[in-house]
């Protein structure tokens, strides 16, 4: 059964940034639809940074950080950028675990992401 996940694209101020603002459970059953929408973000070369913001992303499992890493490798190969912004406690527990936050710049709020950019 999919778990209860949404997305939704957002612009910034800057043209060269796009904001994808995660809801929900983001494990294996919903990575497929994800995929083919920020595929299509991705594919578009004005995009130099792309901001997860995770404030309703409410679980992340190791399939979720799998899908991270590889969006993160993915922007890199083009010198692009990943950037990481709002998680909860739980979610940001489980990127520190795994040291997601050591190779994908995370910071507190969309904000303050965007004023480093």
């Amino acid at each position: 059964m999919p778990s209860d996940f949404s997305f939704e694209f957002g612009d910034s101020l800057k043209p060269s940034v796009k904001i994808c603002s995660l809801k929900g459970e983001l494990d294996e059953s919903v990575l497929d639809s994800l995929r083919n929408e920020l595929v299509t973000v991705m594919s578009d070369m004005e995009i130099k940074y792309l901001v997860l913001n995770l404030h309703d992303l409410d679980f992340i499992n190791s399939k979720g950080i799998g899908f991270i890493v590889w969006v993160h490798s993915h922007l890199a190969k083009d010198v692009r950028h990943l950037i990481l912004a709002d998680a909860k406690e739980a979610v940001m527990d489980v990127m520190n675990l795994v040291g997601l936050t050591t190779i994908i710049p995370y910071y507190a709020n969309s904000e303050e992401a965007l004023n480093n950019i």
